[in-house]
């Protein structure tokens, strides 16, 4: 549930951000005309960013759950493949 919170949020607190990051930029260029431009411009590069920043977490979200599915492999270690097997072939109830 956490990571569908995350995922949600996201967007709205891209747009906020760049929304701001425009509007202060503007402003220090344009006066109060360049920070109105300026926060429009941040509020769609925002809401761009945010959805890309949406489609890469929810792709990275399925891999997880993909990876989690799949049966796990057994893979025995070097050391306990290269190991040399002595059998001992005498049974010792019949002596």
């Amino acid at each position: 549930m956490g990571a569908w919170f995350a995922v949600g949020s996201e967007l709205p607190c891209s747009v906020i951000a760049l929304l701001l990051v425009g509007q202060i930029l503007g402003g220090s260029v344009g006066g109060s005309g360049g920070a109105l431009y300026g926060a429009m411009i941040g509020a769609i590069a925002g809401f761009f960013l945010g959805v890309y920043g949406v489609y890469k977490t929810i792709a990275y979200l399925e891999l997880i759950e993909q990876k989690s599915q799949e049966r796990p492999k057994y893979m025995p270690p070097m050391e306990e493949i290269l190991e040399d097997v002595v059998f001992d072939l005498e049974d010792e109830s019949s002596g």
